[in-house]
């Protein structure tokens, strides 16, 4: 016989991202999260982390779960990101209720130290040694008060720059000022 209606699947898996100018409210809501879950999980999450705070472009990984009938919203049953570049937050739904786990992620920071030889552009070279291009410029507009570079530093001129660096166990790495 044929089937009244479409089954539903009992879980449904939605990845969002946090974008820019929005607030998790808003993105939770447009992944299908219903009311009354998003503003539990926005509290759990407020709670552990500044809601402004939350990196911007975090990759939301969102499981929503089977709803009594077609006339609710699926109710959230799991909601993970990374929150900050040290801190993963993970909200699951234990016995109906949502629970907020922090989940820390080991930070090494360590100061980088580049060296290079200037060559035809000191910005070109620190570049192509690996220096980010704001690091770069900050540290040519440091040195600009007391250097003619078009005088001072020939081709054969070294240079050594160290920054603050952080390098999360994931592998992703952040930099900081020089």
């Amino acid at each position: 016989p044929p089937l009244a209606e479409t089954p539903e699947r009992p879980q449904i898996e939605v990845a969002a991202t946090l974008g820019q100018g929005t607030d998790l409210q808003r993105t939770l809501r447009n992944a299908g999260v219903g009311q009354a879950d998003a503003d539990a999980a926005v509290s759990l999450v407020s709670g552990a982390i500044g809601l402004s705070s939350i990196n911007r472009g975090a990759a939301l990984d969102i499981v929503l779960g089977r709803r009594p009938n077609k006339t609710v919203a699926r109710p959230l049953d799991t909601l993970a990101f990374r929150a900050a570049f040290d801190l993963r937050l993970a909200i699951s739904r234990v016995n109906g209720e949502l629970r907020l786990k922090q989940i820390p992620i080991a930070v090494n920071e360590a100061p980088l130290r580049i060296t290079g030889t200037v060559g035809s552009s000191l910005y070109k070279s620190a570049r192509a040694a690996g220096v980010p291009a704001n690091l770069v410029a900050d540290f040519i507009t440091a040195l600009s008060f007391g250097v003619d570079f078009q005088r001072d530093v020939g081709s054969n001129a070294k240079f050594d720059i160290i920054f603050e660096h952080r390098l999360a166990e994931t592998g992703e790495t952040e930099v900081g000022k020089l």
